[in-house]
């Protein structure tokens, strides 16, 4: 059986190896996104934001670093706030903190009108370092202790969402012991949604069991519904079918309780359109031919304008043929908001591995450790100082983790890379940096472009910032750090 098995890998080998030149010769290289969709200008191949050259950032902050465009922020936040045409409201907008925390993004996202949703007892404490007036923050912890139930309680948070029915009771225990009666919501399971550890399911009728419980205690006003789809909404049919169904059980909730719901809280999911996770197929066969991944149809995806139109399109067309007032439309977005107002530059350390072979690595100073989302979904990556020449050369572009894992782009077409080069990996603005660790390098700093002014908002972590809480009696850092 070893022999059938040896003889099977070598025969594989030999299909791949003589494939491979093909596939690179005649299939043609999928054809990414240019520059200007992110409002990258290039001159004489040189890629610049508002003025600012890519190189020249690099230069003066080092590598790797993670850029913020600051207008482009500004303009999603302004299409989440903004009432379309022909409606008679807007939605409220609570930006989903574990995206994206880095507090100089928040406090811009804050000054525009957005408020705060956070999941954990750290991001409600920083929530309220900014200033954030409690009742323009939503806590949604699935794991909340009482001790943060009490603080969100004793603040008079805008809203705190039920994960599970255990929820209930421990959030009325509380309320009683701080004799207050906070606004909850509960989040509930569509047959589309992530299920497991979050929510209650709609179907079978354990949501609704859990909303009657709650109906029955005296400390909690049961005000609100929550739900997540959970994968990326691209098409609008997604949506209507999200929507529909937790606008059915809403009437439900009318009809079999008697509730009259105050808000309704559509949780985010909305897509970034350059991105899209790996379809496994194509992944197996980028791995085998040395190919890159074809680039999602973001023409065809939904904007942000058109997802906030359909979602009160729809909400108040139902309400109205019900006869019954509309609730609050809330809205919790997190890569829509965030995900292409961010990149991260990356510096070429070396090269391995022979041309004619089809595929060379390229060794970053960033890889897992600072990208792993690109692992699993497609971001559009630039040459930073050759952009517009030929893409002549497939690379699997690694991270400087001495690990066969921390490949974070299995095949991608490039001009040819030298040393030094520097690239711009794309949507860095979602879960990049809450998912990045110092797995043997120190993160890296964070700059915010606004209107061709760059500003340093998160320095670089240095050696010292790794140990400076542990104690190694007799170093050298542990007498500078006490």
């Amino acid at each position: 059986m070893s022999r059938v098995k040896q003889l099977l890998k070598k025969t594989k080998r030999t299909l791949l190896t003589t494939l491979r030149p093909i596939a690179q010769e005649y299939l043609p290289p999928p054809r990414g996104f240019e520059p200007s969709r992110w409002g990258l200008k290039e001159e004489g191949g040189r890629l610049s934001l508002e003025g600012s050259s890519l190189e020249e950032l690099v230069e003066r902050w080092g590598s790797p670093l993670h850029v913020i465009d600051a207008q482009r922020l500004e303009r999603n936040a302004a299409s989440f706030l903004r009432p379309p045409a022909g409606r008679s409201r807007a939605c409220e907008v609570f930006y989903s903190y574990k995206t994206n925390p880095i507090p100089a993004v928040l406090q811009r996202l804050h000054q525009l009108g957005v408020g705060a949703e956070v999941i954990s007892p750290y991001e409600l404490w920083l929530a309220l370092q900014q200033g954030v007036p409690p009742e323009r923050i939503i806590y949604n912890g699935p794991a909340s202790s009482e001790a943060v139930l009490r603080e969100a309680i004793t603040r008079g948070l805008a809203l705190i969402n039920c994960n599970h029915r255990e929820d209930v009771g421990r959030m009325g225990r509380v309320a009683e012991q701080c004799q207050k009666r906070p606004s909850i919501g509960i989040r509930v399971v569509t047959k589309g949604s992530w299920s497991s550890q979050f929510g209650i399911p709609i179907e079978g009728g354990a949501a609704l069991r859990t909303y009657a419980e709650a109906l029955g205690s005296p400390w909690l006003r049961v005000k609100a519904i929550h739900a997540h789809l959970g994968f990326a909404i691209r098409t609008y049919g997604q949506l209507e079918s999200f929507v529909g169904e937790v606008l059915a059980f809403v009437d439900q909730l009318h009809t079999r309780l008697g509730l009259e719901l105050e808000m309704l809280d559509l949780g985010g999911s909305l897509c970034i359109p350059t991105v899209q996770g790996h379809d496994p197929a194509e992944k197996r066969l980028s791995r085998a031919l040395f190919r890159g991944f074809e680039p999602p149809d973001a023409d065809a995806a939904l904007s942000i304008e058109a997802y906030v139109a359909g979602v009160l399109e729809l909400c108040e067309e139902h309400f109205r043929r019900r006869g019954r007032p509309m609730p609050r439309i809330l809205l919790e977005p997190g890569r829509a908001m965030t995900g292409n107002t961010q990149m991260l530059l990356a510096s070429v350390l070396n090269l391995n591995g022979t041309p004619g072979e089809g595929m060379r690595y390229a060794i970053l100073d960033a890889g897992q450790n600072l990208a792993e989302a690109a692992r699993y979904e497609y971001h559009q990556v630039f040459h930073v100082t050759r952009q517009g020449q030929p893409a002549s050369q497939t690379y699997a572009l690694a991270g400087p983790i001495c690990s066969p894992g921390d490949v974070i782009f299995q095949a991608v077409r490039l001009p040819r890379l030298e040393v030094g080069d520097t690239l711009a990996i794309m949507d860095a603005g979602a879960y990049f940096v809450p998912f990045s660790n110092a797995f043997s390098y120190p993160r890296p700093a964070i700059v915010m472009v606004d209107g061709g002014r760059d500003v340093l908002v998160r320095r670089a972590e240095t050696f010292e910032d790794m140990v400076m809480r542990d104690r190694m009696p007799g170093s050298k850092a542990s007498s500078a750090t006490g």
